[in-house]
């Protein structure tokens, strides 16, 4: 059985600002990652050299993101495309379809403006969002609880670097737990 194979980074950013100096009070300085996000796509590699399982999955568009400057982060899974490919399920070749439904939030911290990392507080992840893993043996994971144990198939970025240039951006994680690698790659526009 494909175990619950662990998370790969969540989109998440880090309140950051500026202080003048003299009588005028503190003002924020803008980040590049504010604001509302759609993924256009995106794509998960996990492999399992214990199990002999791996697959690779593209797709996701229409994941909607919304990242707040004090590093709150909120999906929604609702109306999203799945992801979906092809690997090996305990070394028998094999298809796998992800599907994600409902909605998740989340608190962060992101470095940089253009450039940097994410780091999501795991236990601050909440929400009833589902995610349907589809091989020859089906997989549905609650996706808040499996990303605080490290098993959310890559689907939700938790520690990750990102670019963010205008009105695209990019995550990517790679994640590695005893015999298990996930590597995930997230494309996104301002909504």
């Amino acid at each position: 059985m494909l175990r619950k194979i662990s998370v790969t980074g969540a989109i998440v950013l880090a309140a950051a600002g500026t202080v003048t100096m003299g009588t005028a009070s503190a003002a924020p300085q803008a980040k590049c990652w504010v604001g509302s996000w759609k993924v256009t796509s995106a794509s998960v590699h996990a492999d399992d050299t214990r199990k002999k399982t791996r697959f690779s999955v593209r797709g996701g568009a229409g994941i909607k993101v919304k990242l707040a400057r004090n590093g709150r982060m909120a999906y929604d899974f609702t109306g999203s495309k799945p992801l979906r490919g092809t690997g090996a399920y305990n070394g028998i070749p094999a298809k796998a379809s992800i599907s994600l439904s409902r909605k998740l939030t989340a608190s962060s911290k992101i470095t940089g403006s253009k450039k940097g990392t994410i780091s999501v507080k795991v236990g601050s992840i909440r929400g009833n969002a589902v995610l349907k893993l589809t091989t020859p043996v089906p997989v549905t994971l609650g996706l808040a609880s499996a990303a605080k144990k490290g098993a959310s198939l890559g689907v939700v970025p938790i520690k990750a670097t990102y670019t963010c240039a205008g009105g695209t951006g990019r995550i990517r994680q790679s994640y590695k737990k005893g015999s298990l690698t996930t590597v995930s790659d997230w494309r996104l526009r301002r909504a």
